[in-house]
């Protein structure tokens, strides 16, 4: 089983600290950001399963950043931690995106278990976020119900399940290189060899479905990954 990577965004050092160190200790992967600048640069560049999230951090506080990972890394789940008593962070938290939250001072034990209980839901979000937000690009949209790209002068072309979802999920980034093991990971749901053809079967046959106006928007960057670019 592939090793989980788990954010942690923490401006207290000694937390950050012990917490990176317990996660360690039970198998996870640990990436660390003392502030919300810190945490967002992370979450752009690397691979992450999961944010804990302080919500008192300066630069960009835990509110913004879920903002942000809505619109830049939707299907990274997060859990916040707030201050013992603050009700309406929690509650601010959880109607902004969070999927679930802990109070400090807590128990090792219960943040464990509610990272584990977050992790199975994961790819259960991912599925959602592809399936619910419609998107357009040059000419048409992407029709959530019926996976197909619509097109304004009236035609329509049914994509696969995955085209659609990778399809979607580079015009939900535009402008972001987006490496093929995140694709992997974030429509395929799988951790498997970063070599596989995969992902650019699927693409040549989209760009195929699509036509060269629009194909043309999905770059590939050398050694890197793929980019939906926006002119």
């Amino acid at each position: 089983m592939a090793v989980k990577c788990i954010l942690i965004a923490e401006d207290d050092a000694s937390i950050r600290t012990g917490l990176a160190d317990v996660l360690s200790a039970h198998g996870y992967g640990v990436l660390v950001a003392a502030d919300g600048a810190e945490a967002l640069a992370l979450l752009m560049t690397q691979e992450v399963d999961l944010a804990l999230l302080d919500v008192n951090m300066p630069h960009i506080n835990g509110f913004k950043l879920l903002s942000l990972m809505a619109k830049e890394c939707p299907g990274v789940p997060s859990i916040i931690l707030t201050a013992h008593g603050e009700e309406k962070d929690r509650v601010r938290g959880l109607v902004g995106g969070a999927d679930d939250y802990v109070v400090k001072p807590f128990s090792m034990a219960e943040l464990l278990a509610r990272i584990a209980a977050v992790l199975r839901r994961a790819p259960e979000r991912r599925v959602s976020v592809c399936a619910h937000e419609p998107l357009r690009f040059p000419g048409g949209c992407l029709n959530a119900e019926t996976h197909c790209a619509d097109w304004e002068d009236g035609g329509s072309i049914p994509l696969r399940e995955k085209e659609y979802e990778l399809f979607y999920y580079l015009l939900s980034h535009p402008g972001r290189v987006i490496s093929q093991a995140e694709l992997l990971r974030r429509v395929w749901g799988s951790t498997g060899d970063s070599q596989t053809r995969t992902v650019a079967v699927t693409l040549a046959r989209l760009r195929e479905k699509l036509g060269p106006a629009v194909a043309g928007r999905i770059e590939n960057v050398r050694g890197r990954g793929y980019k939906w670019t926006e002119l």
